[in-house]
Order: structure tokens, then C-alpha cells, then sequence
């Protein structure tokens, strides 16, 4: 393997301008500790450049310690810099132990780094497909990035999964064989978290988030929350608004019915292209605006797959507090958004189906960071309880439907009423939100005043 260094120069790696995850000084003490009783048992990972791709707590700790050289996979080619995130959130997600593997003959390996043949890699239990398919991409476009570790016997105790990864694909493999006697404790120090994923240094944008759009024909791909409950229950005298509508399909089909129905989309697209339609937008607020000042707030809001597209925790409360502004006392508010069980369910998968990802990169609030069409997206993810935490800081009556393995829904009702401050601030954000190129329209006041004023 011509790209794996023992005795890599530690001055020759430099840290990325961009590492997704972060540690804590109690965390980065530990990793250090770690490393000097076990030493550097797995190798850092560096772009041809000698940017790291993953490794960057592992590179600084060898460096706070003085240590001069430590073992680095060095890529063959110069990644550009979106697979090089891409590479570092899959890395980090997937040094897993789904699989069993062990090595034959390891009385015959120095203790330390070996490479050990193809043939010598035994699987007593094959690995979830899903993250054996993610590992096979990295080493199918990037060639050999990892290692494992074994004990005196053979047993492969740490990364099992990149091993039965390289058994498919007939790959040789490093394995770094430590004694007996290191193997509980270093067991104890490998299973700590080193650090936590943070998308904020991505500087995701809201309007980025229409490449997260539902793609819905009303024929094949349905709106779940409108066919199982919306349709279902809301009448024709009800005044409804569906917040953050998308295409417009269901409300538009509402509006041809009869129904007193009005749509709110920050980022409509103008039919057939990708461009933002900033005067559809404006005449959403225009008509909602109309339509309070005549006749108040509304019966029902609908906030469908709204809120797993949000870009940060303070732009959910900005959501949910304007729904809640524009909610009557009487009013509910029926929404969906995605369901953690979904993530974890794919990560367990015997067999991978989903062709466009199988795993997802879960930070602390549960936002995940997926690169669509050119850019990085965010999706955040629910529990039943944590939604039915979130809700209840908004409404005093809450149901939350778990029946769905890739959406939660909600029924809320009698919205609680804030301070007109906290409205005033959340909705003139949602009314006048960033276009590209730093663009507001600024016409927000307006319809601001009008909701404020039944308040």
C-alpha cells in the first residue's frame, strides 16, 4: 500500500480550513492521554496535499504531545473540497462494528502496523449494508484511507466493518496489532466521544433549503399529513393557511375546492426552472396580509416537512412562533416533519436500497448536513418526545402521531401568546427572509403590523 506512511512528519499535515466536528477541552485532554498509553494506533487520513481529511483532534494532540511523526493514509489525488467534507462526516460515522472479522496466522505480525493479504481476512458475521456500501465508495474512489486493530489472537476489535469491507472488494489491509494485556482499557478509551459534529462553520443559507423540497405530484408522491389528516378533517368555513407551501400543489387543489385557502412560500420556484420567485412571494403576503385585516387570524396552519428543513434551532423558534401568531385562540395546526427511527433504520439495514445516501451525520441538535445539486442542505431530525418537547413551548394541547417510520405528524391546538416583542422579531425575520446575493425585499412591515394588531 503505497500510500500508507508509518513515520509520517506531523509538520507536513495541515489542519482544513473546514472539520466538522468538535471537542472539548475535558475531550482533547482524554485523546491525549490515550495516545500516550496506547500511541498513535490509528493513522491520520491527508488529502495529497497534506490537508486533512480526517483526523484533525488526532493531528493536533500529536502535535500538543511533541510527537514528530505519526502513521497517515496520504490519498493519491487532490480531492476537491466538498468530497473532502463529504469524506470527513462518512469517515467519522462509519468506524463501526456491525461485522465480526478476524485475521488468520496474527502470531506471525509484529505488534504495530502490518499489512496483511486479502486471503488472511476471515468474516464470521457480515456487516450492515449500509455502511458497508458507504466504506466501498470511499475505497472504490479514493483507494486504501484506514486501518484496524487486533488483538495477539487475531480478533479484529476496533473498525471490523472497514475490514469485511476490503474481504469484498479484494483489498489488502493494514491492521495494527496491540497486546493482550492494552486491549480493555484501550477498548474503554476508542468508545468515548472525541469530539462532536457542527455544521455551523458550513454557513448553510435558508434558501439553499429548496433543494430539500418534497417532490409531489398528488398521484405517486403524496403529501402523508395531508392525505392521513388534513383532508381528512379541515372544513370549508376554516380559514387555512399552509406556511412554508412548497409547489403549492395541496393548497391549490384546497382553493379549486372551495376552500378559504392561502399559501405562504419564502421560496417559491417559478414553473420549470430554479429560479426564486420573489413577486409570487410577495403576493402570498399581500393576500395574507388582506385576508387578516379583513377577517382575523386563521383557523388552521399546516406546516408540512417545514421544520426538518430549518437551518438552525433559532430559525425553528422563528417558525414556530410566527404559526403560532398567526393561529386564532381556537385554532390548531397540523404538521410533519422527519423522523429520527428513519436514520437509524437505514444504518441497520442488511441490504442497502437507498441510492442516494444510507447514513446519516447527526450532530448534538440532530441536524444532518446532506450536499445536494452543488451545495450543502441541512435536515433536522424528531423523535416523538423531543417534538413533543418542542410543541409544547407553543401550544398548551399536543398529539404527536408516531406511525410512520420516515415522518412524525402533529396535531397542536390552543397556542399559547407570547410577548409582542418575541412575534415581532420572528416575524419580520419569516416575512423578510435572505434571498442570494444578500437580497430582502423589505416589505414585511405591513403584514408584521396587521398580525401584531389581533394580538
Amino acid at each position: 500500500m503505497n500510500n500508507f506512511y508509518k513515520c509520517f512528519k506531523t509538520d507536513s499535515i495541515k489542519p482544513a480550513e473546514y472539520n466538522p466536528r468538535e471537542i472539548s477541552d475535558e475531550e482533547f485532554n482524554k485523546l491525549k492521554e490515550s495516545i500516550t498509553l496506547f500511541g498513535m494506533c490509528k493513522a491520520i487520513i491527508a488529502n495529497a496535499n497534506g490537508i486533512i481529511i480526517a483526523g484533525h483532534q488526532r493531528t493536533k494532540a500529536v502535535k500538543s504531545l511533541g510527537i514528530k511523526k505519526c502513521p497517515a493514509f496520504i490519498l493519491n489525488k487532490k480531492i476537491a473540497v466538498h468530497d473532502e467534507i463529504r469524506f470527513n462526516l462518512m469517515h467519522n460515522s462509519v468506524e463501526t462494528e456491525s461485522s465480526l472479522c478476524s485475521i488468520s496466522n496474527a502470531d506471525s505480525l509484529d505488534f504495530g502496523f502490518n499489512e496483511v493479504e486479502n486471503s488472511k481476512i476471515n468474516v464470521t458475521k457480515k456487516g450492515y449494508g449500509s455502511i458497508v456500501k458507504e466504506i466501498c465508495k470511499l475505497l472504490n474512489k479514493y483507494g486504501d484511507f484506514d486501518s484496524v486493530i487486533i488483538d495477539e489472537g487475531g480478533k479484529i476489535i476496533h473498525n471490523s466493518d472497514y475490514a469485511y469491507s476490503c474481504k469484498l472488494l479484494n483489498r489488502n489491509l493494514i491492521v495494527y496489532k496491540m497486546h493482550n494485556d492494552k486491549v480493555p482499557e484501550f477498548l474503554k478509551y476508542i468508545n468515548s466521544d472525541y469530539g462532536t459534529y457542527n455544521y455551523k462553520k458550513l454557513g448553510i443559507k435558508p434558501y439553499v433549503q429548496t433543494h430539500c423540497q418534497m417532490s409531489r405530484n398528488l398521484e405517486t408522491r403524496r403529501s402523508t399529513l395531508y392525505e392521513h389528516y388534513v383532508l381528512k378533517n379541515i372544513k370549508k368555513d376554516e380559514e387555512i393557511l399552509d406556511f412554508g407551501a412548497g409547489k403549492k400543489l395541496y393548497i391549490n387543489l384546497l382553493k379549486k375546492k372551495g376552500y378559504k385557502a392561502y399559501s405562504y412560500e419564502p421560496y417559491f420556484k417559478a414553473k420549470g426552472t430554479e429560479r426564486l420567485d420573489v413577486n409570487a412571494t410577495l403576493a402570498d403576503i399581500n393576500n395574507i396580509q388582506q385576508k387578516i385585516e379583513t377577517s382575523g387570524l386563521f383557523d388552521v396552519v399546516i406546516l408540512d416537512s417545514v421544520l426538518n428543513s430549518i437551518t438552525s434551532n433559532d430559525y425553528e423558534d422563528y417558525v414556530l412562533t410566527s404559526c403560532n401568531a398567526l393561529l386564532k385562540q381556537t385554532g390548531k395546526i397540523y404538521l410533519a416533519t422527519r423522523n429520527k427511527a428513519s436514520s437509524e433504520s437505514r444504518l441497520r439495514q442488511a441490504r442497502s436500497t437507498d441510492k442516494l445516501r444510507n447514513i446519516e451525520f447527526l450532530d448534538k441538535d440532530n441536524f444532518s448536513a446532506i450536499f445536494r445539486k452543488g451545495v450543502w442542505t441541512l435536515q433536522k431530525f424528531q423523535d416523538k418526545n423531543s417534538l413533543n418537547k418542542l410543541l409544547n413551548k407553543y401550544f398548551d394541547k399536543v398529539q404527536v402521531i408516531d406511525k410512520h417510520k420516515n415522518q412524525l405528524w402533529a396535531i397542536c391546538k390552543k397556542p399559547k401568546r407570547f410577548e409582542k416583542s418575541k412575534y415581532f422579531k420572528a416575524l419580520d425575520i419569516e416575512f423578510n427572509l435572505e434571498y442570494p446575493n444578500s437580497y430582502k425585499h423589505n416589505k414585511q412591515k405591513k403584514i408584521v403590523e396587521t398580525i401584531l394588531n389581533n394580538h
